[in-house]
C-alpha cells in the first residue's frame, strides 16, 4: 500500500481532511526570504468554490492565470504540458475528485521528475488565498484545480512557493516530463534550423519556441509584441512545412500553437489572414488547412 493509499484510508475512517505536516498552511511555506505585508488565509477548493473540479477534460478548457503572485512560466510550462495528454496524466492522475464524498479526503498527489527518477508527492488541498481569492495559479472561469495543487506539489518539492519564482521555462518542462531539455538559438542557415526540427519531431520530441526578454525586471510579466507574439510564453512547435509558391520557390514554414490557449492572435508574416498566402497555390492552402486552424494555432 502506497503513502498516499495508506493515508487517503485512515482519513476517510476518521472522517477528517488530511492535513500535510510536512508541508504546513504557514507563511513560511509560501516566503522564506521576502515576507509579505499581510497573512495568507489557507483554503480548501470548496471554501473558495461552489463546484470544484480537479480536471476538466473539454478541449479548450485550459484558462490558467498566474494569479496575483503566480509565475508566468509556470503557467506556461503547464499549457505545453496540457496539450500532451500521455504526459499530463503522468503527472496529474485522472482518480481524483472533490465530489464523491467516500474519496474525497483533503489528499492529492501528483508526480514530478526529481534528481533522476518520478517521484509521487503528496499535499493537502488546502491553497493559499489573499481576499479570499486564490494568490498563485488558478483558473479564469472553470473552477478547475488541478494548477493550484500541482504547483503546490511544486513548491513543497522545493521547499516554498517563494523559491518558484527562481525557476525558468527549461527547468519546468525537465520537471514535467522527465525529459532532457536544451535551449537552441536559431540565429543559424534556415535549412539547417527545418532539419533538425524535422528530425525532433520524427523523434517525438517535445519543441517549444519562445521569445525571452533580456530584462529581468520584465521576466514575470508578459509583453506582446507588435505581431501578437508574448514574450516569454512557451509555443508549441508541432510541424515543420515545405510549401511551394506560385514562383516555384520552395518556402519552409513552422506550425506553432499556443499553449495557454486562445487569446491575443498571431497577425504577422503567415497569419491565417495575411497577405502572403495569395503566393501560394489553393491546393497548398488546403493541405495546410490554413482557414480550418484551431484558436490558438497559427
Amino acid at each position: 500500500m502506497t503513502d498516499y493509499e495508506r493515508i487517503k484510508r485512515s482519513c476517510l475512517k476518521r472522517g477528517e481532511l488530511w492535513e500535510d505536516p510536512d508541508f504546513p498552511a504557514t507563511q513560511s511555506s509560501v516566503f522564506y526570504h521576502q515576507t509579505p505585508p499581510f497573512q495568507f488565509v489557507w483554503k480548501r477548493p470548496k471554501e473558495v468554490s461552489v463546484r470544484p473540479v480537479f480536471v476538466n477534460d473539454a478541449p479548450a478548457q485550459f484558462d490558467i492565470m498566474a494569479g496575483k503572485m503566480g509565475d508566468r512560466w509556470l503557467v506556461s510550462c503547464l499549457g505545453v504540458l496540457y496539450l500532451s495528454k500521455g504526459l499530463f496524466y503522468r503527472v496529474v492522475p485522472a482518480d481524483q475528485t472533490f465530489s464523491t464524498p467516500d474519496q474525497y479526503a483533503g489528499i492529492f498527489r501528483f508526480r514530478l521528475w526529481w534528481c533522476g527518477e518520478w517521484v509521487e508527492v503528496l499535499v493537502d488541498d488546502r491553497l493559499p488565498t489573499v481576499h479570499g481569492r486564490l494568490a498563485f495559479l488558478q483558473a479564469h472561469s472553470s473552477e478547475q484545480f488541478w494548477p493550484g495543487l500541482l504547483e503546490k506539489a511544486y513548491a513543497k518539492l522545493h521547499g516554498s512557493y517563494e523559491a518558484l519564482k527562481y525557476g525558468t521555462l527549461l527547468d519546468g518542462l525537465a520537471d514535467l516530463t522527465g525529459g532532457i531539455t536544451e535551449s537552441i538559438s536559431i540565429r543559424q542557415d534556415p535549412t539547417t534550423c527545418g532539419r533538425m526540427l524535422s528530425k525532433l519531431l520524427e523523434m517525438t520530441s517535445l519543441i517549444t519556441c519562445t521569445v525571452q526578454n533580456t530584462s529581468s525586471q520584465m521576466r514575470n510579466q508578459t509583453e506582446k509584441l507588435a505581431n501578437g507574439i508574448q514574450i516569454g510564453t512557451n509555443y508549441r512547435l508541432y510541424a515543420v512545412e515545405r510549401v511551394e509558391l506560385f514562383s516555384g520557390e520552395p518556402l519552409q514554414l513552422v506550425k506553432l500553437r499556443n499553449p495557454t490557449g486562445p487569446g491575443e492572435e498571431y497577425v504577422g508574416a503567415w497569419s491565417r489572414d495575411s497577405p502572403d498566402w495569395d503566393e501560394v497555390p489553393p491546393q497548398e492552402k488546403e493541405r495546410l488547412a490554413v482557414r480550418h486552424m484551431g484558436d490558438g494555432e497559427f
